[in-house]
């Protein structure tokens, strides 16, 4: 399990690394580059609201000015992008970490370098060895939960303790 580990944790590390992967926030302007229609109607749609509040008696300058701080607290919050660093105590843990996160365990492969890795190693079960070609062949990749799933399964059972308990 150790080498798995390991060999996971390298291919997470670089996963990360690769695609910028740091958990901190970030201003994110693609939606402005991608949907310039899309702000302009905005934009319009903006002004008359605001003309209309205020042009409308009961309303007024400061409603106006609120409303706009609220308008740009909100552009501001939903226009940052942050990308959760991906790390091995995360797999297979369903709790408010997913949320975040997402499964990117489910969805993400591990490199055909990593598998050939553990393929090759003399310190990795040689079921779990037949059990992941047999995934690779049958799916044409592995994801990172098949192989944590499968290093569980073929862990060698710890040493028990001399004590026996007899319900």
């Amino acid at each position: 399990m150790d080498v798995v580990k390991s060999i996971l944790n390298s291919e997470i590390e670089r996963i990360n690394r690769t695609e910028g992967r740091d958990g901190k926030a970030r201003l994110n302007v693609e939606f402005f580059v991608n949907h310039p229609w899309l702000c302009l109607a905005m934009l319009v749609g903006y002004i008359a609201v605001g003309i209309v509040m205020y042009a409308s008696p009961y309303m007024g300058l400061g409603w106006f000015a609120g409303f706009t701080v609220f308008l740009l607290f909100m552009a501001a919050m939903l226009l940052l992008e942050i990308k959760p660093t991906y790390r091995y105590e995360d797999i297979g843990v369903l709790d408010l970490r997913v949320c975040y996160n997402g499964e990117w365990f489910f969805s993400r492969e591990i490199s055909s370098e990593a598998v050939s890795t553990l393929l090759s190693s003399g310190a990795v079960d040689n079921r779990f060895k037949t059990h992941v070609k047999s995934i690779v062949e049958h799916k044409g990749s592995i994801d990172f939960y098949d192989v944590y799933d499968l290093a569980r399964r073929y862990e060698p059972p710890t040493k028990a303790s001399g004590n026996v308990q007899v319900a």
